[in-house]
């Protein structure tokens, strides 16, 4: 936006909006300019985060029959990190597109990755999305990290690539067991802190379009998956 303008469109209120968050300490961790900042955390080791296991609610899910097909599914994979749940998506027969902020990171593994993945890095706020609708689309961990103003660009953007009848599934941090920012917090300072946390009853409202199927808290100690007790997962239906 050119200095001096006036606000006269919701694209412009939220740019200005970002450029609260750019300027706080901890800066904008939405944008491409935090890839360096997430490849240290995911590649950093004994930080949570550093796994190549998949996520405990995707495994129980799948077993379950939950996530529908995976056999020859369309996934995307958002905020897809080291691609351990985008490995894990391709080890079940689908065809996966993961999409980070990370690029470093992806560069690193892209190579080891199966065949049916692609690796993108991309702005999953302002940045092309992989063209189509998909099967599944799964977010572990990024929805938590954007601002409040931009969950509505996030709502805009990803939920019309699940297709008709395909699945949403998020993983966030948990309201009741993480110490976090309130909305009006952040719209003031601009500082997310340590990531934004959300109830049941939360996800359940934010994603209104969609029928859900399960919202509950992770399962921490489920051997060959990673879960942690202040997390809470919530999986939907486009039905």
């Amino acid at each position: 936006m050119v200095n001096g303008a006036r606000i006269h469109t919701t694209e412009q209120l939220l740019s200005i909006l970002d450029q609260v968050v750019a300027a706080s300490a901890r800066g904008d961790r939405s944008q491409s300019s935090a890839a360096a900042f997430w490849t240290t955390i995911l590649t950093t080791p004994g930080h949570p985060l550093a796994t190549h296991l998949p996520d405990e609610p995707l495994v129980d899910w799948h077993e379950r029959g939950l996530l529908g097909q995976l056999d020859g599914a369309r996934v995307l994979d958002i905020g897809c990190g080291s691609g351990r749940n985008s490995r894990w998506f391709a080890e079940q027969g689908a065809t996966v597109e993961g999409v980070d902020l990370a690029a470093p990171l992806l560069d690193s593994v892209r190579a080891t990755m199966p065949a049916t993945v692609t690796l993108t890095a991309s702005d999953v706020l302002r940045e092309p999305l992989p063209d189509g609708q998909f099967d599944l689309v799964y977010d572990s961990g990024c929805f938590h990290h954007l601002a409040p103003h931009r969950r509505i660009t996030y709502l805009h953007r990803v939920l019309p690539a699940v297709r008709p009848g395909g699945r949403f599934g998020i993983v966030t941090f948990a309201a009741d067991r993480v110490e976090a920012p309130t909305d009006l917090d952040v719209v003031l300072s601009g500082d997310t802190q340590g990531g934004m946390a959300f109830s049941h009853d939360g996800l359940r409202t934010i994603f209104a379009p969609l029928t859900p199927l399960e919202i509950r808290s992770v399962v921490p100690d489920r051997e060959g998956t990673f879960g942690a007790d202040f997390l809470n997962a919530a999986l939907f239906s486009n039905a």
